[in-house]
Parts: structure tokens; C-alpha cells; sequence
């Protein structure tokens, strides 16, 4: 089994519009309601793509709701009693703006959970690990979890011998490594915020972190983090460019087809979707576990998730993969 836990799970609504107008009255074309939350998302596709998984993560007083929608999915989730009410994300979806759809993200704070929460969190983790070949730790934490809790669970699987994937940011990416997780999946910008600061500044879709050619200086600072770090792989995406690949100081670059405009929906929840990709197909293919992971495997893996990937994009609904999906499909 999979396990993917998930800190701070909740709804995402997803409504579309011709165009926002900010102080008007806007009528909505439609509305879609998930369960979300990276590691929920994560889950939803590796069940999509047949693999048996199960998503944990902290309930709320809203919790039925999330169930609900959890069973008429035949979505793979264990929530654990937690005070307050699970968040609310929405994505308002533009439909009719120049140049592509444009998207407008509203996310709620997180209730924060209570001791006897990270109790109970504890006691099923204890009870779903030896079931588990595969960790997935993805998104941030709920108020009120210890500040190294992720770490702590990774931990406790890599003591078991359990791979693990992680998909973090900033202090909680870095103090995760002391796990020595096999696979750490980010994207570029989120990489030199942890690793790289203040040496290379900006966000995925500005500056030095955006150009579409990885500069030589910056390539070199990955690959030096990479030497830090034997243990893992670092698979590193750039939006609609290439994606990197880094372990024991080896700098790999892969191409990417980008989704034409005309075809993304939403890309809400397509990272989680590619990491979920990258996890199966490593695991299906007998290579989580590779230290390092070999070249060749590590490249149709990434092929493949990116595929996925784009099967989200074409899609309203997070980690939700196209009806015509096919794992065997050729790149498309």
C-alpha cells in the first residue's frame, strides 16, 4: 500500500465565469466541489492509476461533508477527529479572458488541530505502517501539529525501510531531510527558496527561477545540494519547461511539451498529480527504492508524469485525470 498523508485536507470549490468583475454582481457558469489537500490529491490519482493507496489526514466538524464526497468517489480516505472546520479553497476560473483562462485562487487559513489530534494521528499512522511499502508526506501542516511532525513520520518509515517521497517547502523541506527520503518532488523556485537563498531569488514565473534556459550558475548550485544529500533524488519542474533532476551531484534535464492554452482548464492540484504519477511509476517499475535512481527508469518516469500532469490540466477538479486516461499511452 501507499499511504499519502495529508495535514491540511479540505474542500476545493471550483467555479467557472466568462469574466470577474470586481464590485459586481457575478453569475456563475458552474461549480465543482472536491475533497483536496496535496496529499488527498496525490491519493486520488495513484487509485485512478490502480495502485492501492490510502490518504490520511485530520477531520474537522465538517468532516461528513468530506466523507461524502469521498464515498461517491470511491476515494480511499481516513480522517482522524480534529476540532474546528476543514477549510474551503476556491478557484474562480475565467473562461473568456484574452490570452487563456485565468485563475484566481481564494484559500481559507487552517483550523488548527488540539493534542488529542496528533494523538489520534499517531495511532493510525502506527496502525497503517506495516502495511505500507510507500510514503507519500505532501502540503503543509494544521496549526497545532509539532513544527518537525512530518519529519517525525518519515522518520519512523525510513527505520522500517519504507521509501519516501516528500513534496514540502522552506524549513519543513529542509528539516525533512534528515529522513533521507528517496524522492523529493518541487518545483524550481520552492527548491532555491530552501536550499538557495538568497543566491538566486524569485518565483516560478519571474526572474533568473523563470528563464526558460537553466543558467550554468544556477545548475551548479543544484547540483551541489544534490552532493549533500546522497540519499535522494530531487525532481525539480519549471511550469511549462523543463524539468531537472538532481542526485549525488548528477544534473539531468528533461523536456517538456507544454498543454496549448486552448486545452488547460485548471491547473490547480497538476504538481500533486505529477508527483503521484512519478511515485507509481517508479514503484510499478521496481525502482522507488533505487539509490540513485537509475537514469533511464527516472526519465520514463518523468515522461509519465507529465502526462498526468496534462491530464489534470485538461480537467476542473484537482488530482482528477481524464475519463480516456491510459497509463500505456504514448506521449501526448
Amino acid at each position: 500500500m501507499i499511504l499519502s498523508i495529508c495535514l491540511s485536507p479540505g474542500l476545493q470549490r471550483t467555479v467557472t465565469i466568462g469574466a470577474l468583475t470586481l464590485g459586481e454582481v457575478n453569475r456563475l457558469q458552474s461549480v465543482v466541489v472536491d475533497v483536496a489537500g496535496k496529499g488527498v490529491n496525490a491519493c486520488r490519482v495513484l487509485q485512478r492509476l490502480g495502485l492501492d493507496a490510502v490518504c490520511l489526514g485530520q477531520g474537522g466538524d465538517n468532516g461528513e461533508e468530506i466523507f461524502a464526497l469521498a464515498r461517491k468517489e470511491e476515494l480511499n480516505l481516513r480522517l482522524v477527529t480534529a476540532p474546528g472546520m476543514l477549510r474551503t479553497c476556491t478557484s474562480i476560473i475565467e473562461m473568456s479572458v484574452d490570452g487563456g483562462r485565468r485563475v484566481t485562487e481564494l484559500v481559507e487559513p487552517t483550523a488548527p488541530v488540539d493534542a488529542a489530534c496528533v494523538a489520534a494521528m499517531d495511532t493510525a499512522f502506527a496502525e497503517l505502517l506495516p502495511n505500507t511499502d510507500a510514503l507519500i508526506i505532501a502540503g503543509s501542516m494544521a496549526p497545532g501539529f509539532p513544527a518537525s511532525y512530518q519529519t517525525h513520520l518519515a522518520e519512523q518509515a525510513h527505520a522500517r525501510g519504507i521509501s519516501v517521497a516528500i513534496d514540502l517547502q522552506n524549513a519543513a523541506l529542509r528539516d525533512a531531510m534528515r529522513a533521507e527520503p528517496a524522492l523529493v518532488k518541487i518545483n524550481l523556485a520552492e527548491f532555491a527558496a530552501a536550499f538557495l537563498a538568497p543566491s538566486f531569488s524569485g518565483g516560478e514565473h519571474s526572474g533568473v527561477l523563470a528563464e526558460k534556459a537553466v543558467p550554468p550558475e544556477l545548475r551548479a548550485a543544484v547540483a551541489d545540494v544534490s552532493r549533500r544529500y546522497p540519499a535522494t533524488t530531487f525532481v525539480l519542474t519549471r511550469g511549462a519547461n523543463s524539468v531537472l533532476s538532481a542526485s549525488r551531484g548528477e544534473l539531468h534535464e528533461y523536456p517538456v511539451q507544454p498543454l496549448p492554452a486552448s486545452e488547460t482548464l485548471s491547473t490547480i492540484g497538476c504538481g500533486d498529480t505529477f508527483l503521484a504519477g512519478l511515485v507509481a511509476h517508479l514503484r510499478t517499475s521496481c525502482h522507488l527504492t533505487g539509490n540513485p535512481i537509475p537514469a533511464a527508469a527516472l526519465a520514463e518516469a518523468i515522461d509519465f508524469a507529465s502526462r498526468c500532469a496534462k491530464s489534470s490540466a485538461r480537467t476542473f477538479s484537482p488530482g482528477v485525470l481524464e475519463a480516456t486516461f491510459s497509463r500505456f499511452a504514448s506521449q501526448g
